[in-house]
């Protein structure tokens, strides 16, 4: 296969990182980086330069200075709109190929630069999808990254119509988040007591018979959905990821009981029909020991090490949260997604290794980001099922159109029909359904 020669005179980790990710990953070209200019000038193939001045040879696009930077400091954004995308580090220069430099911009982007600055976290310590650039732009629910990519490779393309480029396929990653494995069951004494004080002292008679009856056997517990989500997944033949809050009980880390039996059974059967990662508590941010002890103890009861994971509450802090994972022997996270909104993140609908800004290298992580949650739409978006059903089919069309990766976060219990959840069954269904539908036409 031929390949695209890079000019990049002030070679950089930032710069041969985003090319890597977008001509090779993204695009699917074979690549050549070099800072040698003669090695350039005498290369008989495709040419590619990014630099202040053009030399005259091959496709020419104006840098900006970013990548060239070792440092994390505010950058002038400069927000535009350029075929109809949103853009932004505008060039003042005819002789680029682009009026911007995509290349900082979705370095900028999918390293998540804004959140190493200075911003207003929410209760949880989150940054806000309100405070991001994407917001302001107005392309949060838009995969621009992998859009811009496509623009580029369509110039590339009308300039060297002989360099091939590999397809991509649409993938489906349905992921399930264990915060509660039961309602009632698996509680110690004190808690479920505390349980029972509580209905009573809210006057809530119809939940003290309901605990009581889940107790005694009498009626299942309204969280143990799990015959129901083997069931719907073997349909569409797909394995889930299962994320499982392993932690000692705390404030917003309140899963059942770590030592009951029942409890261990669960997580086995669960590991025999999918995948089974840890789901770091909010505590363990905090204590990388206790990050630690989580992932121990979930590898010890499944018998295999740990390789993947997703943070509570998508508490990410850049970079420790995924310097505390690497330690740990994490490679792939799925956390990369704003529980207030649906969208993209990092601004790309594939999974691409995390890079350190502060280090300024790429680690042997994968990110992949999330689309949408259950709980965001019924509880930030506040949508029907039937208004959910439409934005899950259109992040999915979306997602399809570049070919990427669409991860979904659902919960256990938002499949109890008897509670809050009741109706939310068939958002699911039609999603797993339609989804599987794309990959089939493929």
């Amino acid at each position: 296969m031929e390949k695209l020669m890079i000019y990049l005179p002030t070679q950089s980790t930032r710069a041969e990182y985003i090319f890597s990710l977008l001509i090779r990953d993204l695009m699917g070209a074979e690549m050549i980086v070099t800072d040698l200019r003669e090695d350039y000038f005498s290369y008989q193939g495709p040419r590619l330069e990014y630099a202040r001045q053009p030399s005259g040879e091959g496709i020419f696009f104006h840098s900006c200075g970013l990548l060239e930077e070792k440092s994390i400091q505010l950058q002038p954004i400069g927000l535009f709109t350029f075929k109809n995308y949103p853009a932004f580090f505008p060039i003042d220069d005819a002789r680029s190929a682009f009026p911007f430099d995509l290349f900082a911009a979705s370095f900028y982007l999918v390293t998540r630069y804004e959140e190493y600055l200075s911003f207003m976290p929410d209760r949880f310590g989150r940054f806000r999808a309100s405070d991001s650039i994407a917001a302001a732009g107005n392309f949060l629910t838009i995969p621009i990254v992998n859009l811009w990519t496509n623009l580029l490779k369509d110039h590339i393309s009308a300039v060297y119509p002989l360099l091939r480029f590999r397809e991509k396929k649409f993938r489906f990653v349905p992921t399930i988040d264990i915060d509660h494995a039961y309602a009632f069951k698996q509680r110690t004494f004190v808690r479920t007591l505390g349980g029972f004080g509580r209905s009573l002292m809210e006057g809530n008679l119809k939940k003290v018979a309901h605990r009581a009856n889940v107790l005694l056997g009498i009626q299942k517990d309204p969280y143990d959905q799990y015959d129901y989500i083997g069931e719907i997944h073997r349909r569409f033949s797909l394995k889930p990821l299962y994320f499982v809050l392993f932690a000692d009980y705390g404030r917003d880390d309140n899963n059942v009981t770590l030592s009951g039996r029942t409890f261990h059974r669960l997580l086995r059967s669960l590991d025999n029909s999918g995948i089974t990662g840890i789901h770091p508590s909010l505590n363990s941010g905090k204590h990388p020991k206790v990050l630690h002890s989580e992932i121990r103890g979930l590898s010890k009861i499944l018998g295999h090490e740990i390789g993947t994971s997703r943070q509570h509450f998508l508490k990410v802090s850049f970079p420790v949260t995924y310097h505390n994972l690497i330690k740990q022997g994490i490679t792939d996270d799925y956390s990369l997604g704003y529980a207030s909104s649906p969208g993209f993140r990092a601004g790309i609908a594939d999974p691409f290794p995390f890079f350190d800004l502060v280090s300024n290298r790429s680690e042997q992580l994968m990110l992949h980001p999330v689309a949408l949650m259950d709980v965001t739409l019924k509880d930030y978006c506040k949508i029907s099922p039937e208004e959910a059903i439409a934005m899950t089919r259109s992040f999915v069309d979306t997602i399809m159109a570049v070919k990427g990766e669409f991860v979904s976060v659902w919960h256990n219990e938002s499949f109890d029909e008897t509670g809050r959840w009741k109706g939310w069954r068939k958002v699911y269904e039609d999603l797993l359904s339609y989804a599987d539908g794309m990959m089939t036409r493929e």
